[in-house]
């Protein structure tokens, strides 16, 4: 796979279908920072972490097509699905669509058709990125992009989130709790989440 030509593939179809660019793009933002410090749990390569950054930027894309936002997450993965990609391959299609239809409600389930489908291996990729899409949508819940970066920290007792923010990120902090489901099954470990507020203003000019 040409990375730089699947994200520009996935970055085209987020603008084109997607209500709320700056969401999505700040929620992949966000998730690319959770992939990345917490790597020696995961353990997953460059190949699903472009997975991850497009589910993410097409997360929200059913919104287009769902009354009033009811099953959204389903349908961005039939629209996922449906897209006639030029990058992608029929699994990276599959495990793209089905890490964005988990995004929210239900977690992966053999019960559910399309993921038993998918190998063990593949299903671990799902549920892995999944955890941590998640966590990320959550993070900008209030669609505000008030909680600018992130830390993580992995501990012999859990997972310590750092939300660096512009105000309190209350909101997010609950949405977190309800969506972490997930991230606690996957990766067998408490998560803590703490923040600190930032001031986004411009220091005052020195008098000359």
């Amino acid at each position: 796979m040409n990375s730089d030509a699947a994200r520009k593939e996935f970055r085209a179809l987020m603008e084109r279908l997607e209500p709320e660019p700056e969401h999505t793009g700040h929620v992949a933002a966000l998730a690319l920072r959770l992939f990345d410090e917490l790597a020696p749990l995961h353990g997953l390569g460059m190949r699903e972490r472009l997975i991850l950054e497009g589910a993410a930027c097409l997360h929200d894309v059913g919104w287009t097509v769902a009354q009033r936002g009811a099953g959204h997450h389903k349908h961005s993965a039939r629209l996922i699905r449906k897209h006639p990609w030029k990058e992608w391959n029929r699994l990276e299609v599959e495990l793209l669509a089905q890490v964005a239809r988990y995004h929210r409600r239900a977690l992966p389930s053999k019960e559910h058709t399309d993921f038993i489908a998918l190998t063990q291996e593949q299903r671990e990729i799902v549920r892995r990125l999944a955890s941590l899409l998640r966590l990320a949508d959550a993070f900008d819940r209030s669609h505000l992009q008030i909680v600018r970066d992130l830390r993580a920290r992995i501990l012999s007792s859990g997972v310590e989130i750092t939300l660096v923010c512009r105000e309190s990120p209350a909101r997010e902090i609950a949405g977190a709790l309800k969506k972490e489901n997930l991230a606690r099954q996957v990766f067998g470990r408490a998560i803590v989440y703490r923040y600190e507020i930032i001031s986004l203003k411009p220091p005052p000019s020195t008098p000359t």
